[in-house]
């Protein structure tokens, strides 16, 4: 990687070009590979979320999403965080409560008249 000669590049820029770099740079944060991160992890999720709501689209009623479930991507200000005990998605418990429920018994057998079920009723 190439070093960066800071005298040689005082000698380069003016007083005001250097203030005004600091300014910037107190203004919109360091120019560092954060704001790359921040994006990348940003897309990462987006794709997630376009392949979570392809496998709902394709799943049938009761089965889990074949993408499995959303993943937050870790920010750098987070990798060394504890943990978060993750809880269930709302999407999760449906499916749960869905498999669990039984169809209750017909009211009317096949071939008697259903007035629900009558379109002329």
């Amino acid at each position: 990687m190439h070093e960066v000669d800071v005298d040689k590049m005082m000698s380069r820029i003016s007083a005001h070009q250097y203030r005004e770099w600091m300014a910037y740079e107190r203004a919109a944060g360091t120019l560092d590979l954060t704001y790359d991160r921040e994006i990348l992890a940003q897309i990462h999720e987006v794709i997630q979320v376009n392949n979570l709501l392809t496998g709902a689209s394709m799943r049938k009623r009761g089965q889990k999403n074949p993408a499995g479930k959303f993943r937050k991507v870790k920010r750098a200000h987070e990798i060394h965080l504890p943990d978060e005990e993750e809880e269930p998605t709302e999407d999760e418990d449906f499916d749960e409560d869905y498999e669990e429920e039984e169809e209750p018994e017909p009211k009317y057998k096949p071939g008697e008249y259903n007035p629900a079920m009558d379109p002329f009723a």
